[in-house]
């Protein structure tokens, strides 16, 4: 579901704050650990959730933007530091028309 929103495995890095090799050799088959599988898993559902309201083309622009409703943080430093709650608000306030 990842790639639907976030085309490259240097972006897919970027967003999780890991190696571009690091994300290859995921790809390849090793598996990541447990905190990197759990943000894996919280970017695949901010992407999954984004999908269905913005075009694909803007999903990587919103993830790695600022965010008024991060305190102008991007939703990349939040799914970094495993806070996916935060994220998973912010793209409720986009959805709802919430502005901050």
């Amino acid at each position: 579901m990842i790639r639907v929103g976030v085309r490259s495995d240097r972006m897919i890095a970027g967003i999780l704050g890991v190696s571009s090799s690091q994300v290859s050799r995921w790809r390849q088959g090793q598996r990541p650990d447990r905190e990197n599988a759990d943000r894996m898993a919280a970017l695949a559902l901010v992407v999954e959730m984004l999908v269905r309201w913005l075009d694909a083309e803007i999903v990587e622009e919103w993830l790695t933007g600022a965010n008024a409703h991060l305190n102008g943080a991007t939703p990349a430093y939040f799914i970094q530091r495993s806070r996916i709650a935060e994220v998973v608000g912010a793209v409720e306030a986009m959805k709802g028309g919430v502005f901050a």
